[in-house]
């Protein structure tokens, strides 16, 4: 996962659609997550939390595909007040995003993704995604260049905490690493050519797969 959430950066980083300040402070607020998830794995009944978090996920795809975005309303009228934070931009073809987002609420979710990410070993993006678009208030694309600029950092962290307790195996990992740098530069690439809507109904796809996944672990 750091391999590919950091060459997928690299490729968002490209084009200007990573909001690196924003990026930094949530990245800090998963690294306790990150470092308590090994933890929670080890105390956990396996079963029970991965049927707990299918059922989540299942839930928040059938919001994804109901309400893919945010209303246009909202996307033109940023938020003001305590505790939110402005953000402008403008990407490399030109494009200015102007939004806001509740600082508090992003952290305690960043928090929470970053105990699923280690716990898991997932792209917390499944979950970041969604919440930076719905709950924070970010453009998708932003979401989803600045979501991956975040776990990068957050895997670094889980990776040298499983490195600690020699739980790694380098080998797989490495042939494993060849595969996804690749693929998350085409990722990357796709990602400028394609419409906001589009790219959260492929994430729903995404997620209703990793629920299934776990429900059939169950078996």
């Amino acid at each position: 996962m750091f391999l590919n959430a950091a060459s997928g950066s690299i490729g968002y980083f490209r084009k200007r659609r990573v909001d690196v300040r924003t990026g930094v402070v949530l990245a800090l607020a998963t690294i306790p997550g990150a470092l308590v998830g090994p933890w929670i794995g080890e105390r956990i009944d396996e079963r029970t939390f991965k049927l707990a978090f299918s059922i989540f996920l299942l839930a928040m795809a059938l919001f994804l595909f109901l309400k893919p975005e945010r209303s246009a309303r909202a996307a033109r009228s940023p938020a003001r007040g305590p505790g939110r934070v402005h953000r402008r931009f403008t990407d490399l073809d030109g494009e200015t995003f102007d939004y806001s987002y509740n600082l508090p609420l992003a952290l305690a979710i960043s928090l929470f993704v970053g105990i699923l990410s280690s716990l898991l070993g997932i792209g917390g993006g499944l979950v970041h995604v969604p919440a930076m678009i719905h709950l924070m208030g970010f453009p998708v694309h932003v979401a989803t260049a600045t979501s991956h600029f975040v776990l990068a950092i957050t895997a670094a962290v889980g990776v040298l905490e499983y490195a600690r307790r020699g739980e790694i195996a380098w080998g797989l990992a490495g042939s494993l690493g060849l595969g996804v740098v690749v693929g998350a530069q085409l990722g990357a690439a796709l990602s400028q050519r394609m419409r906001g809507r589009r790219i959260v109904r492929l994430l729903t796809v995404a997620i209703v797969i990793l629920a299934g996944r776990l429900l059939w672990s169950l078996r």
